[in-house]
């Protein structure tokens, strides 16, 4: 009897032992499963924004030509570029630079500016190498079209605010014992009622300050050149000036908010706030 008692026990626990490996190869298989619908649905790079732009100066012309991307950080060695269309149809892979990290996350920034003779068509693409691995943002296959007179273009669809910090600046004015801040920002033509502000800060947001910002219907940038506000992509620029700032001040720190719809909208620079230095900026 008890070699019957003793059989059962040992059928009992090889059905459990059975059971529990195929529990485990199920919650793996699952697992994997859910990994790669993950990376399916996430692209490692996104185009961010781009800004393009060109002006004629006493017989030379000069373009502009800005680019932000996002990547998830998937290993520290790494080549992000964007793969730009020539006017010969050719094409040609400029490598961006680190701009800063967020989270897992890394913004890379290419700008390029060119003194004479048109280089680049309107099409590009950004390309991300790591790992062995190449990943595109190709914008679904209809790659992404910028002219060389258009403006920003905002390539993120949750991105409907962002300060352009190429053109903010602190500057002394001479004679008056005072310094002028200046803020430009793209916004998204979500209606044709809305509101624009910054709230900014000196002494580490011991204090702030808010300054509403004006509708530019042009952007003039550069000698006999304007940007149409808002332009072919829907993106209006707006500005600001403080005329008043005391002359000891050296740093501004500051972020945009954007109410439009009933809803508000803030650019703060992934949480860092923008930092505006006497005579230059970051």
């Amino acid at each position: 009897m008890r070699k019957y008692i003793y059989v059962f026990i040992c059928l009992i626990s090889f059905s459990c032992t059975i059971d529990t490996e195929v529990t485990e190869e199920q919650v793996l298989e699952e697992n994997e499963s859910v990994t790669k619908q993950l990376m399916k649905n996430t692209n490692p790079v996104q185009l961010v924004k781009s800004f393009s732009s060109y002006s004629y100066y006493r017989g030379f012309d000069s373009y502009i030509r800005r680019f932000t991307v996002k990547v998830i950080n998937l290993a520290y060695e790494k080549k992000i570029s964007v793969y730009h269309q020539k006017l010969d149809n050719t094409w040609e892979e400029i490598p961006m630079e680190y701009g800063y990290s967020i989270g897992t996350d890394e913004i890379w920034i290419l700008d390029y500016n060119n003194t004479g003779n048109r280089i680049y068509g309107d099409e590009f693409v950004i390309k991300y190498e790591v790992n062995g691995n190449v990943y595109w943002d190709d914008n679904d296959g209809e790659n992404f079209y910028m002219p060389d007179r258009g403006g920003s273009y905002f390539a993120n669809a949750d991105l409907n605010v962002s300060a352009d910090d190429n053109y903010d600046g602190l500057f002394p004015r001479y004679g008056t014992g005072q310094s002028q801040f200046n803020v430009v920002v793209d916004v998204r033509n979500l209606a044709p009622t809305k509101n624009l502000s910054i709230v900014y800060t000196y002494d580490g947001w011991q204090t702030k300050f808010y300054l509403p910002l004006d509708y530019n219907r042009y952007w003039y940038n550069g000698y006999q050149y304007a940007i149409e506000s808002p332009n072919g992509n829907g993106i209006e620029r707006w500005t600001g000036y403080v005329y008043d700032v005391p002359a000891d001040i050296t740093t501004i720190e500051y972020a945009v908010v954007y109410n439009v719809n009933g809803e508000e909208y803030w650019d703060n620079n992934y949480g860092k706030n923008y930092t505006v230095i006497k005579n230059s900026h970051d």
